[in-house]
C-alpha cells in the first residue's frame, strides 16, 4: 500500500529492515528503556523521563504496567489499536506536543531519510484524526498530515503505518534535531514506534524500458 497525500513523505506498509552500521544512531527508537506505572503513562506523572528524548506537552509511553519495573500488568489505555510494531511498547503524543532528540553521526554531504511507524489513537473528541509533522535540523522532511487508526476498535492484527521522510543533506558533520510535532488539539493522540535514520538510496530504474511505449 503507497499513500502519497501530501508533499514530503510516502507511507508504505512494510516490514523495516534492519540499520546497517556506521550512520546516524536513534537514542532509544522503539521506546523501551523506560517502565511507566503510573496511569495513564504520560511522562510528567512518571518521573518526566523519556530516555533519551526530550518532550513538551502530554507525552508518554504505552502500555502502562501494574507491576513495574517488572513489566506485568499491562494497561495501554492510548494503544486501542494495531499490532506494536517493536518490542512492548510504543510514544504517545497528545494533543499539541512535541518529541525530539538530536541525533549524531550525520556526514556533511551525504543524504539520509527518517523512517518510523505511525498510528492513532481510536477514542478522540474530535471529527478529525490527529495531525503530525517532522523536521530535521529545522527542515520539514515528513509534511503535516492527518494520521489515520489501522485498525478496528480494541484489534491488534493490523501494522502500524511505515513512514519514510523526504531525503535530507547534512550540512555538516555532526549532531541534528529531529522533532516530532502534533498541531491538532482536542483529545486525539499519535502513536510512534521504531525511528531510525537511513542513508537514502534512489530507486534503481529498469534499464532498458522505453517510456515512450
Amino acid at each position: 500500500m503507497l499513500r502519497m497525500g501530501f508533499t514530503a513523505v510516502a507511507i508504505i506498509c512494510l516490514t523495516v529492515l534492519a540499520c546497517p552500521g556506521g550512520e546516524p544512531v536513534v537514542q532509544n527508537p522503539s521506546f523501551e528503556a523506560d517502565a511507566y506505572g503510573t496511569y495513564p503513562g504520560v511522562a510528567r506523572v512518571n518521573g518526566g523521563k523519556i530516555t533519551g528524548w526530550v518532550w513538551t506537552g502530554s507525552v508518554g509511553i504505552n502500555p502502562v504496567w501494574a507491576g513495574a519495573p517488572d513489566r506485568t500488568g499491562p494497561q495501554r489505555p492510548f494503544v486501542d489499536n494495531g499490532a506494536t510494531p517493536h518490542g512492548r511498547q510504543v510514544a504517545l503524543l497528545q494533543n499539541l506536543c512535541t518529541l525530539k532528540q538530536k541525533v549524531d553521526g550525520f556526514e556533511a554531504g551525504k543524504r539520509y531519510v527518517v523512517t518510523y511507524y505511525e498510528n492513532a489513537r481510536r477514542m478522540r473528541r474530535v471529527d478529525g484524526p490527529p495531525r503530525l509533522t517532522v523536521t530535521l535540523n529545522g527542515e520539514t522532511i515528513v509534511s503535516e498530515h492527518g494520521v489515520r487508526c489501522v485498525d478496528d476498535p480494541n484489534q491488534f492484527r493490523l501494522p502500524y503505518d511505515y513512514v519514510e521522510s523526504a531525503p535530507f543533506t547534512a550540512p555538516s558533520d555532526g549532531a541534528f534535531e529531529l522533532v516530532f510535532k502534533t498541531t491538532l488539539d482536542g483529545g486525539v493522540t499519535v502513536l510512534l514506534d521504531q525511528v531510525a535514520v537511513r542513508p537514502f538510496r534512489p530507486a534503481k530504474q529498469d534499464a532498458g524500458v522505453d517510456e515512450n511505449l
